[in-house]
């Protein structure tokens, strides 16, 4: 979740953008630090930029972001891994038989209006979550959150600019302006990755102009639906 640091800077947790490794490495730093919620230290979840303004100020804001196309298909990676490997339900299809034409066909309209409810009661999350496996009873309450992973960091930035943004190729930089700042040094190590595990889809334009079309496009101008 997002934190406030030392009573001054907001960081924004950006699903697939190393958020869980971030969040693991302030938690166990000497850093003072406010939970978005504290009743849920155990949940790792993602809070837009406006409600943390709204609950600690106008304060500054840090976050990591990623280039939208390599968020997207990890994104797309951790939920098969989530599907297949940490859970007893069955994807409609293997992750290494994912294609394009399978990506055209399974997020289709009705898929991408219910994630896009982003509800905070789930259940646009939880009816995506079925779209994809073959079993219809209902999974643990924190299964179809790993949905939120396919929606744009633009909404969890609000459609904003945060103070700072470090690429996720150059997390150093993230870790040596917190050092500067603050005087900590953050350990950061790989958690919550993707396996990257071989598929047969093809990165092309015609895929880059589909996840824009219906991932990105949709937050570019506000912070809802356009």
């Amino acid at each position: 979740m997002s934190h406030l640091i030392n009573n001054e800077l907001i960081w924004i947790s950006n699903p697939k953008c190393a958020s869980f490794s971030i969040e693991t490495a302030l938690r166990n730093s000497k850093l003072k630090l406010e939970m978005y919620d504290p009743s849920k230290m155990s949940v790792h979840y993602h809070t837009p930029l406006n409600e943390c303004l709204l609950t600690w100020g106008n304060k500054e804001s840090i976050c990591v972001i990623r280039d939208w196309v390599s968020k997207w298909l990890s994104a797309l990676n951790f939920i098969w891994d989530k599907i297949e490997i940490y859970t007893e339900y069955t994807p409609i299809r293997k992750w290494e038989d994912i294609d394009n034409e399978f990506i055209y066909k399974t997020f289709n309209t009705d898929f991408l209006n219910h994630l896009h409810l982003i509800d905070q009661h789930g259940y646009g999350y939880k009816t995506c979550f079925f779209k994809l496996v073959k079993e219809n009873y209902d999974p643990l309450k924190e299964i179809p959150n790993i949905m939120t992973s396919l929606i744009s960091q633009k909404f969890f930035k609000s459609n904003k600019k945060c103070t700072y943004e470090f690429d996720i190729k150059e997390i150093d930089k993230f870790v040596d302006f917190i050092e500067n700042r603050f005087g900590e040094r953050l350990i950061i190590k790989n958690t919550n990755q993707s396996t990257k595990r071989a598929n047969k889809i093809i990165i092309n334009d015609e895929l880059k102009s589909f996840i824009w079309e219906n991932f990105e496009k949709r937050f570019e101008k506000r912070n809802e639906l356009i």
